[in-house]
């Protein structure tokens, strides 16, 4: 068996609850995580979700504590770090799936609006992962920070103008976290993904017409692999990189294929 390092890690995991109908990677990155052998402290705004997932891990035979925080609060966020520390003795690694997204035109996105995406996307995840790295200094051990960012960070994030912006500077953190940890042993990467839904779990055969993803649609399963990639030693040496996970579509052509390959071909010859 692969062995990902894991065993004995202290994990934290924000936005670790499930709420439906979203695609839920907090839940199952938790879940990975404990499989893998980490203690995981499961982190999100609401209690009950908290609860639900610690209780998740806990049945499945891992180790989880719940924690309720809003992270968009600084206050919170390190009192949140300070019961992770608590309850596990430590941070080895840490995982931040909080974010939303608010539609509009460009022409009519409100103040508000703006606001409340760059706070709980950007904001909040300057404010998780600086206090977990200060954490993280203070250990000496090192360590591997996650955050999940969006392909809508790069590029052209059409009706939610405001998420587009703050998953680029979530992208731009982990470059630059990275480089300033670096030297302490702390990775810092993120992941990207694309048009998950709800997760398309049920969706066993990707090579439909309906898709128009080389390799289909993203999973959540998809997802939380990637994210746990991160955490684990396979990615010792990785840092400050953001792993798109879309099945292939940010490397699709932009121009349409031929509706008559022959035709274009035989036109080609007589050039």
């Amino acid at each position: 068996m692969l062995d990902l390092g894991l065993t004995g890690k202290r994990a934290l995991v924000a936005g670790a609850g499930h709420r439906p109908p979203r695609p839920g990677f907090g839940r199952v990155v938790s879940l990975k995580l404990a499989q893998g052998g980490a203690r995981v402290a499961c982190l999100d705004v609401d209690e009950g979700r908290a609860k639900a997932t610690a209780a998740e891990v806990t049945e499945a035979g891992g180790e989880a504590v719940p924690i309720v925080a809003d992270l968009t609060d600084r206050a919170q966020v390190a009192r949140a770090v300070d019961e992770a520390v608590a309850a596990l003795g430590g941070i080895d690694i840490a995982v931040d799936i909080v974010g939303g997204a608010r539609w509009g035109s460009v022409l009519d996105f409100d103040d508000e609006d703006w606001d409340w995406t760059l706070d709980h996307n950007l904001r909040q995840n300057f404010l998780f992962l600086q206090a977990v790295a200060r954490q993280m200094v203070a250990q000496g051990s090192g360590g591997s920070l996650v955050s999940v960012a969006s392909v809508d960070g790069t590029a052209s994030s059409r009706l939610h103008v405001a998420y587009g912006a703050a998953k680029a500077g979530v992208i731009s953190m982990a470059k630059t976290f990275g480089e300033e940890l670096g030297p302490y042993g702390i990775r810092v990467n993120a992941v990207a993904p694309g048009g998950v839904g709800s997760g398309n779990e049920g969706e066993e055969s990707t090579l439909t017409q309906e898709h128009r993803e080389p390799l289909g649609p993203p999973r959540t399963r998809d997802i939380a692999n990637a994210i746990i990639f991160f955490c684990s030693e396979l990615s010792e040496r990785v840092t400050g990189q953001t792993l798109l996970v879309d099945g292939g579509l940010m490397t699709m052509s932009p121009f349409a294929p031929p509706a008559d390959l022959d035709a274009v071909r035989a036109f080609s010859r007589g050039m």
